[in-house]
């Protein structure tokens, strides 16, 4: 009895021993269409708030085939999650997004006179504009011009955990459920399927970490995305390091955890901010007295297949 026992809180605590938090998505329009990351297998929920741009003088393809618009704010609400399934742990993300012109417009603005910088062709359209569309041959792919508020493709997966929360990884598959549509861009309309691994390292309170991921686009044979994309599939990787604080001060218990995250583009439409493949910065703040919290901002780090800027606020369970 104590050794079924045994057995039964070393699978459920299969889900407990995922030290790494999933990494921060890649936010925008392009991409939301494809899987989330690989999750760490806790439950949690995330309020993400992002701003998307893309120059207006930069949106065509030097042969005029390919447009593509890129003007909106979105809001996003994230749950994950988990339960003990064999020896490791079945994952569930779903995504509810809010998209609209917003209200930051006039932020950038004002902060980009600040610094005596560029606006980064902001002064070339209107302010509070949502649009997100992008032609090709004259053909719509895909277009949103109108306030929404929609449920996005569900992520369900399976992960695997082995080693300590000093030193382990964890490695798993996820696919993403087609609930939404293209035509709206709350998903792609393709079963898409995910392969990833994780592994950390932690010295005292400081860590190192990295995650890679392969992912296969399952696109039906006629989705208009067929004629903006040369790969059916993407690679995305992370690594990062960080340093938590154990004090009780304000300083003392800190944590801070700064990850550079590549992503693969599919795309080849002959715009280079869409076509490139993408970096992003992403910093994460937590502290010892608020365990579980953490409050997180991404930056795009030359390309657009990352947005302009994210501001995010989660708890783990």
């Amino acid at each position: 009895m104590r050794q079924a026992l045994h057995a039964l809180l070393a699978i459920w605590g299969a889900c407990g021993l995922c030290a790494q938090d999933v990494p921060r998505s890649n936010r925008l329009a392009w991409f939301e269409l494809f899987p989330e990351p690989m999750q760490d297998g806790r439950d949690g929920v995330t309020l993400e708030g992002t701003s998307q741009f893309l120059r207006p003088d930069r949106a065509f393809s030097s042969d005029g085939r390919t447009h593509a618009e890129l003007d909106a704010e979105e809001w996003q609400l994230t749950a994950d999650g988990a339960m003990a399934l064999g020896p490791g742990c079945l994952t569930l993300r779903a995504r509810v997004v809010n998209r609209s012109g917003g209200f930051a417009d006039q932020a950038f603005t004002s902060w980009h006179s600040l610094l005596s910088t560029p606006q980064g062709g902001r002064d070339l359209v209107s302010k509070y504009q949502e649009v997100y569309r992008i032609t090709r041959d004259g053909k719509v792919v895909a277009s949103l011009t109108r306030p929404v508020t929609q449920l996005l493709d569900v992520d369900l997966g399976w992960i695997l955990p082995w080693g300590d929360l000093n030193a382990g990884g964890r490695w798993g598959v996820s696919v993403q459920v087609p609930n939404g549509r293209l035509t709206d861009w709350s998903g792609n309309g393709s079963l898409d399927t995910l392969l990833g691994a994780a592994v950390w390292k932690a010295f005292g309170p400081f860590r190192v970490h990295g995650q890679v991921e392969q992912l296969w686009l399952g696109l039906p044979k006629d989705s208009p995305l067929r004629s903006i994309m040369l790969l059916h599939h993407q690679a995305r990787a992370w690594a990062g390091a960080g340093y938590q604080g154990e004090g009780r001060s304000i300083l003392g218990g800190l944590g801070l955890d700064l990850t550079l995250a590549w992503s693969e583009s599919p795309y080849r439409t002959g715009i280079g901010r869409i076509d490139r493949s993408g970096w992003q910065q992403h910093w994460t703040f937590t502290h010892h007295a608020l365990p579980g919290w953490w409050l997180a901002f991404s930056e795009e780090a030359g390309t657009y297949t990352a947005p302009d800027f994210t501001l995010a606020l989660g708890k783990r369970f």
